[in-house]
């Protein structure tokens, strides 16, 4: 980070993906971010996400790589998801990086209280 903000060192990324946009298709989340123009340092296997429906209740979710640049997020007890949350508990923690493995940053699609 210090060497291309403070040094202007050009060519290298400086954060993880970062949360930009989700849309829902075929009942799956797909979501969208910043900082990930190469993908992801997974295809399957990714940890850290849950789901929920329109009752607001989450479930853990699997979720993959999806079109190269996007993750597809799903699970068989949401079958029309409304939001999905990354590393949101403290006890669940992530896998997800780019692949300059800096990790992605923990997101929230919703604003429930």
């Amino acid at each position: 980070m210090a060497l291309r903000r403070t040094y202007g060192f050009k060519g290298m990324e400086d954060m993880g993906p970062v949360y930009k946009s989700m849309e829902v298709k075929d009942g799956a989340a797909i979501l969208s971010f910043d900082h990930a123009k190469d993908g992801f340092n997974r295809l399957k296997g990714m940890e850290g996400f849950e789901i929920a429906g329109d009752d607001k209740v989450f479930y853990p979710a699997e979720a993959e790589e999806y079109n190269n640049l996007q993750i597809k997020v799903k699970s068989d007890k949401v079958k029309n998801p409304v939001a999905v949350r990354y590393c949101f508990r403290d006890f669940k923690p992530g896998n997800v990086a780019n692949l300059r493995e800096l990790p992605m940053y923990p997101f929230r699609t919703d604003n429930w209280e």
